[in-house]
């Protein structure tokens, strides 16, 4: 991206770019910081960011996928199909990540695959420890995009309210959604308010996309985009609702926080920037490859009461 990249960030660095990119100042201060510290180029110190994120969060998706009973049940063969299932499940989103780059799109995958794994996996780390690794990742996520700790948030909460078997009390549980919504929004509403009050969106941006999606002028050339991104996923929910599968508790939450921010994408993104989406494609990998193991290989293994449906 040459000298593109380095007035981007200089641009965001300076707080003269326009909203809402003027609000995802993570990446520029931390590639500022490497600039001065690592003596790293932007144009060097964004790839490597990428690339730790990346193989961050394929490592974090794994733990997700094989800490499952389901596929710590499965026969070796069965094992090794469900294992191939999840990487083609992780391999797919990254055909869209490049036509539309943002660089903070790996990160942001990265931050929801340590955050449900917070929520979804009881460890004996100390519960305050937690909820304090879980309010410092929704603040650096909101510093990136703020819509994705407020969505995760919400997911969480939900989860709590419809009384989903996590393997923490419904309590901590719902304190874990509070603290991920609530540290989203107020990063938003300091760097909208506070922070860069005088960074305007473009007068030819629409901050509600929802009737340009709706468009039937626009639609037909975005439908065909958008349901080849979302077809293993929604494949995964019609398998689970014809079949009645086995769904576990951590991949009911997945599939609340991808429903809950599949409409926000609709209503203020366009649905041909599948990149808004991506993180979501990516955390669903490990539920997409075992529904689809379920139902290909016929398991009757059904998880334990405490953790699924």
């Amino acid at each position: 991206m040459g000298s593109g990249l380095d007035g981007w960030i200089r641009g965001i660095l300076a707080g003269t770019d326009a909203a809402p990119n003027q609000y995802r100042i993570a990446l520029p201060y931390l590639a500022q910081f490497l600039e001065l510290h690592a003596h790293l180029r932007f144009n060097q110190s964004l790839p490597l960011i990428e690339a730790t994120s990346y193989a961050a969060a394929l490592a974090l998706l794994y733990l997700l996928f094989r800490s499952s009973p389901r596929v710590e049940n499965a026969s070796p063969s069965h094992r090794l199909v469900l294992l191939g299932l999840f990487f083609a499940a992780a391999q797919f989103p990254v055909l869209w990540i490049f036509p539309w780059a943002r660089p903070e799109t790996l990160p942001t995958t990265f931050y929801l695959a340590a955050a449900v794994l917070l929520v979804v996996r009881r460890s004996r780390m100390p519960f305050a420890v937690v909820c304090l690794l879980t309010l410092l990742l929704s603040l650096l996520q909101a510093l990136e995009r703020a819509d994705v700790p407020v969505a995760l948030g919400a997911a969480v909460l939900l989860s709590a309210a419809l009384a989903v078997p996590l393997p923490r009390p419904r309590a901590q549980t719902a304190i874990l959604g509070l603290l991920a919504g609530a540290a989203g929004a107020a990063t938003q509403l300091f760097l909208a308010g506070i922070a860069y009050p005088t960074a305007a969106y473009p007068s030819n941006f629409s901050k509600i996309q929802l009737f340009t999606n709706l468009n039937p002028l626009v639609a037909p050339l975005h439908i065909p985009t958008f349901l080849t991104a979302l077809f293993p996923l929604i494949v995964s929910v019609v398998l689970l609702r014809r079949h009645r599968l086995p769904l576990e508790a951590s991949d009911a939450l997945v599939l609340l926080a991808c429903l809950v921010y599949l409409p926000l994408w609709l209503i203020t993104g366009l649905m041909i920037e599948v990149r808004i989406f991506v993180p979501f494609l990516f955390l669903a990998s490990p539920t997409i490859a075992k529904l689809w193991g379920a139902y290909l290989l016929d398991q009757d293994n059904s998880p334990s009461p405490e953790t699924a449906l």
